[in-house]
């Protein structure tokens, strides 16, 4: 078991039974489940998180790299914004666009390039950690089991997937929000988190 914060409280151990899902049956998008308790349930609240207000900051370590600071935020309806290092990633009712901070300088769209060493997305809090874990339950090799942490006073639920390589440890808050992955490229750990939007963060 990967252990991410304390206060591990209960265990669920999934042990799927008559023939095994596809990957054409279980696609990466919203909404779709892989018939895995355990999986499953995390991949509920994961999609829940387009209905989420919140305020959260991350450390991200790519396991070659060097570690970067994350901060999200979404404010409802519609608004959100993903800073990573120096490049933050805004969608508003105006449309999407990247803008670097140091240069208060920005371009339309939502351009994943410009953070590709920190080997996250610009929607690794909004529909990719449920697309990663949607993959890796059809490729797991052995039963998946969940816990229920404390991450910084909230209750979180994880989900460790047993993959060839080793095993991947997804978690979320109750509201859906990405509170920490373990995985063999990437390390995602949550440093702080308020239930509320920040308006400051939705500009360059």
């Amino acid at each position: 078991m990967l252990a991410i914060a304390m206060g591990a409280v209960s265990v669920l151990t999934g042990c799927m039974t008559g023939e095994r899902p596809t990957f054409s049956d279980t696609p990466a998008v919203i909404g779709a489940f892989t018939g895995d308790a355990p999986v499953d349930g995390v991949l509920t609240l994961f999609d829940s998180v387009v209905d989420a207000e919140f305020t959260a900051e991350y450390t991200i370590t790519p396991a070659m790299g060097t570690p970067t600071t994350a901060t999200v935020t979404q404010i409802a309806p519609g608004g959100r914004s993903v800073t990573i290092g120096d490049i933050r990633f805004v969608t508003d009712e105006t449309g999407s666009r990247t803008c670097q901070l140091s240069t208060g300088t920005c371009e339309d769209g939502l351009l994943a390039q410009r953070v590709s060493d920190s080997a996250i997305t610009p929607d690794f809090a909004f529909g990719d950690m449920a697309k990663r874990l949607r993959i890796d339950a059809n490729r797991n090799i052995g039963d998946t089991s969940t816990t229920i942490v404390d991450v910084l006073g909230n209750p979180a639920t994880c989900v460790d997937v047993p993959v060839s390589g080793g095993t991947k440890q997804y978690c979320s808050l109750l509201d859906g929000v990405v509170s920490s992955f373990v995985g063999g490229d990437v390390t995602v750990t949550m440093t702080s988190y308020v239930a509320q939007g920040d308006p400051s963060l939705m500009s360059a």
